[in-house]
C-alpha cells in the first residue's frame, strides 16, 4: 500500500500538467482552428454553389465543395496556422508567467504578470509561426496575408488609444472618435482610388467604381490632369480626349475640348442626365438607397429568426427602420462625395478662390473635397453600426499608405508588425475583455481566455 501510496504520489504533479495541456492548449488551439477554418470555406462554398447554379452545373458542385473542404487542410493555410498560433501562445505563457511570478519587486500583482506574459508569448509564436503562413499565401493572393496584417494592426491602434483616450478625452469628444477614423479612412481610400488605384486591391477598386458609377472616361481625365499631361487651355494630345465620351451621349463633341472648355461642363460630368449639380446629387442619393436596400431588407428579416424573444412586430419595424437607415447611408456617401465634387469644381470653391488655377481644383482639390466629404455619411448611422464602419475601412485606409510590393524586407516588416500588434491585442484581451471592440475582440476572449495557470 506504501508503495503504490508513494507511485501516486510521483505521479499526482503531472495531472495539472496534463489537464492544462488539454484544457489549456490542446481545446483553445482546436476552437481557432474551427473558427478560421469555416471563415476560410464558408464563402468559398457559397460562391461556388451560386456560381454552378448560374452556369447549370449541377454536378460540379460535390467536387468543388469538396475539393474547397480538403484544400483547407493545408499545413500552411490560414486554420493550421491560427491552431499553431494558439498552442504556441498557450505553451509560453504559463512559463513566462512562472518566471515572472519569481520577481515580486518588479511585478506584484497577477494582472501584471498576465499582460506581460501574455504579451511576450504572443509575440515569440507569431514571429515563429506567421512567416510559414505568410510565405505560402503571398505566392497565391499577396493581400491575403497584408490585409490580415492591416486588421490586426488597426485593431491594435484602436485598442491602445481608446484604452489610454477614454481616460482623458471629454464624453461630448469621444463618442465622434468613430465617426471621425471613418472619414479619414474614407479620405484616403477614395483619393487613392482616383489618382493611385494600384495602392488598392484589385476587386477593391472594382467595387468602388461600381458603386460610384463614374464614367471610366472622366476618371481618365482627371488623372491626366494630375500628371500634368493634360493642362486646360493648352494645346496637347489629350484636349480632345472627352470627344468620344460628348458623341457617345449625343452632344457636341467640341463641348469636351479642355483647350477651349475651361472647365468640362459639371452637366458632362453628371453623364448629362441633368444640369442641376443639386439633381443629380439627390439622383445618385437615390439610386445608391434602392441598391441598398435590396441588400440591407433581406439580411435583417433573416436576423429576425434569432430573436425569438421579441415579438414578430416589433422584431419587424426594427427591421424595417435598421434597413432605411443603412441604405440612408449608403446613398448619402454616395451623393455626398458627388456634390462635393461639384462644389468644389464649379459651384462654390472657384468663387471662394478666384486665384487658384483653373487645373488645380481638378488634380486634387474636387477629387479631395470628394473623398472627405462622403465620409460624413457615417453619422446617419447609429453609434454601434458607426463603431464597425470604423474599424472595417480604416485597415484599408491604413493600407493605401504603406508599399504592398511583397520584397523580402517588406515581408519582414509586416512579419513584425502583425507579431506586436497581436500581442497587443491578445494582452489587452486577457487583461480586460471589453477592450478590444466588436467582434474581434468576441473571438478572442472565446479562444484566449485561458486563466488556469495563474
Amino acid at each position: 500500500m506504501s508503495q503504490l501510496s508513494a507511485a501516486g504520489q510521483k505521479r499526482s504533479p503531472s495531472h495539472p500538467i496534463v489537464k492544462y495541456l488539454i484544457n489549456g492548449v490542446t481545446k483553445p488551439s482546436f476552437k481557432a482552428f474551427i473558427y478560421a477554418y469555416l471563415y476560410l470555406v464558408l464563402p468559398k462554398i457559397l460562391g461556388r454553389v451560386i456560381s454552378a447554379f448560374k452556369k447549370h452545373q449541377y454536378g460540379k458542385i460535390l467536387p468543388r465543395v469538396k475539393k474547397t473542404l480538403v484544400n483547407a487542410l493545408h499545413p500552411r493555410k490560414f486554420p493550421i496556422f491560427a491552431a499553431s498560433l494558439v498552442a504556441g501562445i498557450n505553451i509560453l505563457e504559463p512559463i513566462i508567467y512562472g518566471l515572472l511570478k519569481r520577481n515580486k519587486i518588479l511585478f506584484k500583482t497577477p494582472t501584471s504578470r498576465i499582460f506581460l506574459s501574455t504579451l511576450v508569448s504572443t509575440l515569440a509564436s507569431a514571429l515563429v509561426t506567421f512567416p510559414l503562413y505568410q510565405n505560402h499565401i503571398v505566392a497565391r493572393e499577396r493581400y491575403n496575408s497584408l490585409d490580415l496584417t492591416l486588421l490586426v494592426a488597426t485593431r491594435a491602434m484602436d485598442t491602445a488609444f481608446s484604452s489610454t483616450l477614454s481616460k482623458i478625452t471629454p464624453p461630448g469628444i469621444a463618442k465622434y472618435g468613430d465617426g471621425m477614423l471613418f472619414v479619414v479612412s474614407c479620405t484616403l481610400i477614395m483619393f487613392c482610388w482616383f489618382f493611385y488605384p494600384e495602392r488598392l486591391p484589385p476587386s477593391y477598386g472594382k467595387w468602388i467604381t461600381s458603386a460610384a458609377n463614374m464614367d471610366p472616361d472622366f476618371i481618365e481625365v482627371l488623372r491626366l490632369v494630375r500628371n500634368k499631361k493634360l493642362i486646360y487651355g493648352e494645346h496637347g494630345p489629350y484636349e480632345d480626349y472627352l470627344r468620344p465620351y460628348f458623341e457617345k451621349y449625343g452632344r457636341d463633341p467640341k463641348g469636351g475640348n479642355t483647350f477651349s472648355n475651361q472647365p468640362i461642363a459639371c452637366e458632362a460630368v453628371h453623364a448629362f442626365k441633368c444640369k442641376s449639380c443639386e439633381i443629380h446629387a439627390l439622383w445618385r442619393f437615390w439610386r445608391g438607397f434602392k441598391f441598398a436596400m435590396t441588400v440591407y431588407t433581406p439580411l435583417n428579416l433573416l436576423m429576425l429568426l434569432f430573436k425569438s424573444k421579441v415579438k414578430i412586430s416589433r422584431r419587424l419595424v426594427r427591421a424595417i427602420k435598421s434597413s432605411i437607415r443603412s441604405s440612408c447611408f449608403l446613398g448619402a456617401y454616395i451623393g455626398f462625395y458627388w456634390y462635393a465634387v461639384c462644389l468644389a469644381r464649379t459651384r462654390l470653391f472657384p468663387k471662394l478662390f478666384p486665384n487658384i488655377p483653373r487645373t488645380r481644383f481638378d488634380d486634387t482639390i474636387c477629387p479631395t473635397a470628394g473623398a472627405v466629404m462622403c465620409g460624413f455619411s457615417s453619422f446617419i448611422e447609429t453609434p454601434q453600426r458607426r463603431k464597425e464602419l470604423a474599424l472595417f475601412v480604416a485597415p484599408r485606409g491604413l493600407g493605401t499608405l504603406i508599399p504592398s510590393e511583397p520584397s523580402k524586407e517588406n515581408l519582414r516588416i509586416e512579419s513584425i508588425i502583425f507579431s506586436i500588434s497581436l500581442a497587443i491585442l491578445v494582452a489587452y484581451s486577457k487583461n480586460k475583455t471589453s477592450s478590444v471592440r466588436g467582434i474581434f475582440g468576441k473571438g478572442l476572449e472565446q479562444v484566449f481566455h485561458i486563466k488556469s495557470y495563474t
